[in-house]
Formats: C-alpha cells, structure tokens, sequence
C-alpha cells in the first residue's frame, strides 16, 4: 500500500469520526441546555442521598432501642427469677408429679412464643396482628 492510499484511509477514518461531533451554529446554546437538564437531576440525586442518609439514621436508633429493649427484658428476668427463687423452687417441687412432659413442653413453647412475639410481629413474611 502507498503513501497515498495510506492518507487517504487515514483521512477517511478521521472524517468519519469527526462527523459525530457537534460543532456547528449554536454549539454554545446546545451545550447550556444540555448542562441545565443535568442540573436537576444532580439535585434529585442529591435529595436521594439526603433521604437515604436519614433513613440509615433512624434504622440505626431503632435498632439500638430494640437491642436495650431486650438486653432490659432480660435482665427483668433474671431479677424476676432471683428474687422469686425461693417460691419457684418450692412450685416445681410440690407439683413436679402433677406434671408431666406435654404440660412442660406447652410451657416453654409459651414461654418462648411470648419471648418473641416482639420479633415475630416485625417479620415481613409472618404478618401477626
């Protein structure tokens, strides 16, 4: 191949990609109304930002008022079986024939499902209430 056909390739190429720019009459007034539909969306996207940041914020406490919500039920608890041991005691010990394993389990199960009934509640598949 030539130099002249090598140029003229070259000049080719270079026509073709020179073609998509746009540098005609009113180039300027294009380009401002390009930069002002940009604008607002910057602004959106700043709005979007914002919300989300305060959404962050909120789940954030929420989810540390429920962790000292259960950390406090559970230290009443242990207070609640401390300061009644003596009488739970003597209970399970006076009716420890009387019960038997179904009525022990239907207890717990109880005493579990009151436990986390907060958290069951919450549950967006489990819809209770």
């Amino acid at each position: 191949m030539n130099e002249d056909a090598r140029m003229a390739a070259l000049d080719a190429r270079l026509r073709q990609a020179m073609s998509r720019l746009d540098a005609g009459v009113g180039f300027h007034e294009r380009l401002q109304a390009r930069i002002a539909a940009v604008v607002p969306r910057a602004a959106e996207a700043e709005e979007l930002e914002r919300r989300r940041a305060a959404l962050h914020g909120r789940l954030k406490r929420e989810a540390w008022a429920n962790g000292i919500s259960v950390a406090g039920l559970g230290l009443a608890a242990i207070a609640a079986v401390w300061r009644f041991a003596p009488e739970i005691v003597q209970f399970a010990a006076s009716n420890s024939e009387a019960a038997d394993a179904m009525l022990i389990g239907a207890i717990t199960l109880a005493a579990l499902a009151a436990g986390l009934w907060p958290l069951l509640r919450r549950m967006p598949v489990i819809r209770i209430g």
